[in-house]
C-alpha cells in the first residue's frame, strides 16, 4: 500500500501539471484568439452534429431499461455464457451492444449504474467499461466511410474491424488475465429443496422485479432523471471535445516538425484524428489501416469522458482501460489490412492497395457534417441494430446452453 507522503506527492504533481496546462492554454488563446475560437466552433459543431443525437437517445434508454430491471433480468438469461467467454456478468450482454450502438462513453455510464446499484463488483464494472468502449456506427460508417470519401463501402470495413478488434482486445485480456474472479454481487434465488428450481426465464423475471422494487421510482421521476442525467453526460462529452479542438489546433501550431498533425490530433480527439488523418497521400489501404489503429484507440478525450462518469461513482482502472484501447486499436490496423482484400472482392468500390484515389475535397477549416435527415435515418437505424444485438446475444445463450447440456 503506497504511503502517505508517495500518495500526496503524486496528487500534487498532478495538480501542477494541470495548473501548467491550463495557463499554457490560455496563454495560447490570448496570443491567437480568433484561430483559437475557429477551432472551438468546430469542436462545438461536431458534437452537436454528430455525438449528440447519437448519444443522448441512447444513454435515456439505458438509465429506463437499468431501472426497470431489464439489464439484470436480461443477465441471468445470458450469465452462463459471458462468465465463460468474457469472465463478466450477464448484464454485460446489455452493456455490450449499447457500446457498439451508442459510442462512447455510454457503456461506461451503464457499467457505473450497474455498480451503484450494487448488481457488479468494481472490477467487473471497469472491465465492463473498458472491453465494450466503441465508436458509434453515425462516426464510422456516415461521417468517416460517406463524409469524408464518399464511399460509404470503406465505412462498413472500417466497422467491422473496429468491432472485431475491440471484441478481440476484451477476449485476450480475459485469456491472460489471472486474477480470481470476483463473487457474483448479485444474489442467488433461494430454492427450497422441496421445490423443483424455477426455470432461468423465471429467475429473470425475478430479477426484473426485484430491480425495478430497489429503484422506487415512479414513471415521470424515472423519466425525468434519466433525462436529465443523459444531457449531463452528453454536455461533459460536449465540453471535453471542445477543450481538446483547442488543444489540437495549439499542439500543431507549437509542434509542426516534431510529429505529424494526424498523430497528435489523432492521439488526443478521435474525431478530429480521423479527419485528419484521412487527408494523407498514402494508398488507401494503409489509410483505412490507420483510421483502424485511431478509432481503436479512441483518443484522449474520449478516455476522460470515460472517466468522468466512472470516477464519481468510485471505480477507476484506468491501466486497464488504457492497456484494452492499445489492444483494440493494434488490432483493428491489422483487421484492416486483412479484410481489405476480400472487401474489395465483394464490393467492386473498394480500391486495391496502391490505387490512387480521390478524396472528396475538404478545406482545412471544413468538417464534413451530416444532414438532420441522415441522422435521424442512422439513429433510427443504430436503435434497429442495438435490438438486433440484444436479440442475438439471447439467441447465442440459448445456442450455447443446448451444446453444453
Amino acid at each position: 500500500m503506497p504511503s502517505k507522503s508517495s500518495t500526496s506527492g503524486s496528487s500534487f504533481s498532478a495538480t501542477l501539471l494541470f495548473g501548467l496546462s491550463a495557463v499554457l492554454l490560455v496563454v495560447c488563446i490570448m496570443i491567437d484568439p480568433r484561430e483559437a475560437f475557429q477551432a472551438s466552433g468546430q469542436g462545438l459543431t461536431v458534437w452537436w452534429r454528430i455525438v449528440f443525437p447519437a448519444l443522448l437517445p441512447f444513454l435515456v434508454l439505458s438509465e429506463i431499461l437499468l431501472a426497470g430491471g431489464f439489464a439484470h433480468g436480461l443477465g441471468v438469461l445470458v450469465e452462463p455464457l459471458t462468465r465463460r467467454g468474457l469472465g463478466l456478468p450477464g448484464s454485460y450482454a446489455w452493456v455490450l451492444p449499447l457500446g457498439l450502438t451508442a459510442g462512447f462513453p455510454a457503456a461506461a455510464s451503464a457499467a457505473a449504474t450497474l455498480y451503484k446499484q450494487g448488481k457488479i463488483s468494481a472490477p467487473e464494472a471497469e472491465k465492463m467499461a473498458a472491453s465494450a468502449h466503441f465508436a458509434s456506427p453515425m462516426l464510422i460508417a456516415v461521417v468517416v466511410g460517406t463524409g469524408f470519401w464518399g464511399r460509404p463501402e470503406w465505412g462498413l470495413l472500417l466497422l467491422a474491424a473496429h468491432w472485431l478488434g475491440g471484441l478481440a482486445a476484451g477476449v485476450s485480456l480475459h485469456l491472460l488475465d489471472r486474477s480470481p474472479s470476483p463473487e457474483p454481487k448479485a444474489k442467488p434465488a433461494v430454492i427450497s429443496p422441496t421445490r423443483p428450481r424455477p426455470s432461468r426465464f423465471r429467475q429473470a423475471l425475478a430479477q426484473m422485479e426485484e430491480a425495478r422494487r430497489a429503484d422506487g421510482r415512479g414513471i415521470g421521476k424515472l423519466l425525468g432523471d434519466a433525462v436529465s442525467s443523459g444531457v449531463q453526460i452528453s454536455m461533459t462529452t460536449g465540453g471535453y471535445m471542445l477543450i481538446f479542438a483547442v488543444v489540437i489546433h495549439v499542439l500543431t501550431g507549437i509542434l509542426p516538425g516534431f510529429l505529424p498533425s494526424f498523430v497528435v490530433a489523432g492521439l488526443l480527439e478521435v474525431h478530429l484524428g480521423t479527419y485528419t488523418a484521412a487527408r494523407l497521400s498514402l494508398p488507401p489501404a494503409i489509410v483505412c489501416a490507420l483510421l483502424g489503429a485511431l478509432l481503436g484507440w479512441s483518443g484522449i478525450c474520449a478516455f476522460l469522458q470515460a472517466r468522468s462518469v466512472l470516477k464519481p461513482a468510485g471505480l477507476g482502472g484506468t491501466k486497464y482501460f488504457l492497456l484494452t484501447r492499445l489492444l483494440h486499436g493494434a488490432y483493428a490496423y491489422v483487421l484492416t489490412l486483412l479484410l481489405w482484400a476480400p472487401m474489395s472482392k465483394w464490393l467492386p468500390q473498394v480500391k486495391s492497395t496502391t490505387a490512387e484515389v480521390d478524396l472528396p475535397s475538404v478545406t482545412a477549416g471544413s468538417f464534413p457534417i451530416p444532414g438532420w435527415e441522415q441522422i435521424s435515418g442512422v439513429v433510427q437505424a443504430q436503435f434497429w441494430l442495438l435490438l438486433f444485438l440484444v436479440a442475438a446475444f439471447l439467441v447465442i445463450s440459448l445456442v450455447y446452453k443446448k451444446s453444453a447440456n
